[in-house]
């Protein structure tokens, strides 16, 4: 029995400066084989037929977008101060286009999205009647606490940790009644998925490989540049 893939929309929180990275240019326009890290995902998206529209949201004064993948189904808007900010004022966008699909958040300055793995993903939310399901892969590190930064406090039991990653998938109206639930400030929110903390919706994992990585720092180009050519071959 074939596993459909239903229609959905993208957003891709493209604000974010990128203070770590160390560089005037943002790292999701960075190049990496003559590409902007963008387009990588953008291109992901673009190739399956049941995304209906991509949302990036950029800040008030970016120019790089102009070098973007041009495509009818892409909007370009003006983001938030914080990526949390920018998603919801994505999904704002989505509403007043009336656009009510379920919705599909994923980070800029993640490039190594692979097709097959994407679509598998999209087949298996729209497998059940879910309220949301993320990337996430299990922790593969012994994890500290530490009150001070210098003095380790207490060990975490890594069997139960899951590293939260994108793309995250919502059911619309889930997610709509989420934001409608929080009362927390939004800007502070790291990933969508913890907007449903104290509710009674489950969010699935999907567990995804180690190539997914988000380029946070200069060298991590070098290794999003290997990782893609490793998918590519």
């Amino acid at each position: 029995m074939t596993k459909l893939i239903k229609p959905f929309v993208v957003i891709l929180p493209s604000a974010g400066s990128g203070s770590r990275f160390g560089s005037d240019t943002p790292k999701q326009y960075e190049k990496i084989n003559g590409k902007l890290v963008l387009d990588y995902s953008i291109e992901i998206f673009l190739a399956i037929k049941e995304c209906k529209k991509i949302v990036i949201a950029i800040s008030d004064y970016d120019n790089y977008h102009l070098n973007l993948k041009q495509d009818s189904r892409i909007d370009i808007i003006h983001g938030g101060l914080s990526r949390a900010e920018s998603v919801r004022i994505g999904f704002k966008h989505l509403i007043s286009s009336g656009l009510q699909e379920d919705v599909l958040i994923h980070d800029a300055a993640r490039p190594c999205l692979e097709l097959s793995q994407v679509k598998d993903f999209l087949q298996c939310f729209f497998s059940g009647d879910h309220s949301g399901m993320i990337f996430a892969k299990p922790s593969a590190n012994s994890l500290k606490t530490s009150f001070d930064g210098e003095v380790i406090s207490k060990n975490i039991d890594r069997s139960e940790i899951w590293e939260a990653q994108t793309p995250q998938i919502f059911n619309f109206k889930k997610l709509y009644n989420a934001y409608d639930l929080y009362k927390n400030d939004i800007s502070l929110l790291t990933d969508e998925s913890s907007l449903f903390d104290g509710l009674e919706d489950q969010i699935l994992l999907y567990e995804t490989k180690s190539k997914n990585i988000k380029i946070t720092y200069k060298e991590d180009l070098k290794l999003a540049e290997y990782l893609l050519k490793a998918i590519e071959d």
